[in-house]
């Protein structure tokens, strides 16, 4: 498939694959659209959480928080 890079961000591109974070034009396109991907699950999935508390099925936050604050601990211990 063959895409044109819009003439705007053209400079973009090249300045990336010039500062060589990337190689080549073709593996900046691919990061974002890897990003995009990554943007429409995010959203995906805080829909379905927005949809769970519609529905009643949420979790108090204490109990979030307690166990943020748990696994937060696990972390530093060493136990991840």
């Amino acid at each position: 498939m063959a895409t044109e890079i819009p003439s705007d961000l053209v400079p973009f591109v090249q300045r990336m694959v010039s500062e060589k974070r990337f190689l080549n034009e073709s593996d900046v396109l691919a990061e974002g659209l890897r990003m995009l991907q990554a943007r429409e699950t995010l959203h995906a999935e805080v829909r379905k959480g927005f949809d769970q508390l519609d529905a009643g099925k949420g979790i108090p936050a204490e109990d979030v928080y307690r166990r943020a604050e748990e696994r937060i601990r696990e972390i530093e211990n060493g136990k991840d």
